[in-house]
């Protein structure tokens, strides 16, 4: 007789149940008990009935108003905050190709640049020929300065000396040309160099970096008009002020035009000795002696000393 063997199924235990379980009784305390201490997200404008009362109308104006002016405030603190990102973000690429042009290999060509910065008037590259597509082309000296004012930075560069001192470099400072405040941002990595020449940079590196120091404003302007067919060129001068030299740059077009927007100055006049007679007027200075001025195509080192 055969005997059959039956094997009894195990019906496995349903121990998934009791996660389940406790998630749905944590869901069910956290919402029921809980819900005040969670933000609902942005304040929801106030309702006002049609028969509302002396008292909710005079409570409804008063939330309206706290309203806008947190509205308002967090527009400014978020405004404010692109602003600090877009320096940040700019001071980075413009340290690091500082450091990029400081290496030993390529030092003696930052000595010749200073030489011949003509070089860097570049009057038909793109971020030129774009920014000047951008301007009104009536008065367009004026309002290219204007523009110039409006929408860039002056940067104090590392280890320059100006009339606020010497900048270490841990930091950048950025003048707001047009609210006329200095805005300072701590820098990823400090570094410390001996010697640390001037760095020029090209008008669209400039233009990139959303602003520079006098010596780019200068090439860069300069740059802008001579591309609109006008003789410009960067006037490099030693300012006497207060018992103290400091070597500046501005531009100067067809004679009759100086323009030094770092110092927010832009004067007619009948020719240079003029120009530079209202400029040393225009910032209390002893005297001004030009170095050197240069454009693209030419370049004069005789020195002139106006009073």
């Amino acid at each position: 007789m055969a005997i059959e063997k039956t094997q009894n199924k195990r019906t496995p235990k349903k121990w998934f149940v009791i996660p389940l379980i406790f998630i749905a009784v944590f869901i069910f305390v956290d919402n029921f008990f809980f819900t005040d201490y969670y933000s609902s997200g942005p304040p929801s404008p106030p309702t006002l009935d049609q028969n509302a009362t002396e008292v909710q109308i005079q409570g409804y104006a008063e939330r309206i108003h706290d309203l806008e002016k947190l509205l308002s405030t967090t527009q400014e603190e978020n405004e404010q905050l692109l602003v600090y990102q877009r320096l940040f973000i700019n001071s980075q690429k413009r340290s690091s190709l500082i450091l990029q042009r400081y290496s030993q290999k390529i030092k003696r060509n930052i000595v010749e640049d200073q030489r011949n910065m003509g070089v860097f008037i570049t009057p038909d590259s793109k971020g030129v020929i774009q920014i000047n597509k951008e301007i009104p082309q009536k008065n367009f000296l004026f309002n290219s300065y204007n523009y110039l004012i409006d929408n860039f930075y002056y940067y104090y560069d590392p280890f320059t000396r100006t009339s606020e001192g010497t900048q270490e470099w841990t930091n950048i400072k950025a003048y707001d040309l047009k609210n006329e405040k200095w805005i300072e941002l701590k820098l990823r990595d400090s570094v410390i160099l001996d010697n640390f020449p001037d760095i020029v940079f090209y008008p669209d590196e400039t233009i990139d970096f959303g602003g520079g120091d006098c010596e780019d404003f200068a090439i860069l302007y300069t740059s802008m008009a001579i591309n609109k067919g006008y003789s410009a060129y960067v006037y490099i001068v030693d300012i006497d002020k207060n018992g103290i030299q400091l070597l500046h740059a501005l531009s100067i077009v067809d004679d009759r035009i100086l323009v030094d927007v770092p110092s927010k100055l832009y004067i007619e006049g009948k020719n240079e000795g003029d120009l530079f007679a209202k400029y040393i007027k225009a910032i209390k200075a002893e005297k001004v002696t030009v170095i050197n001025s240069f454009n693209d195509k030419e370049f004069s080192n005789i020195k002139k000393t106006y009073t």
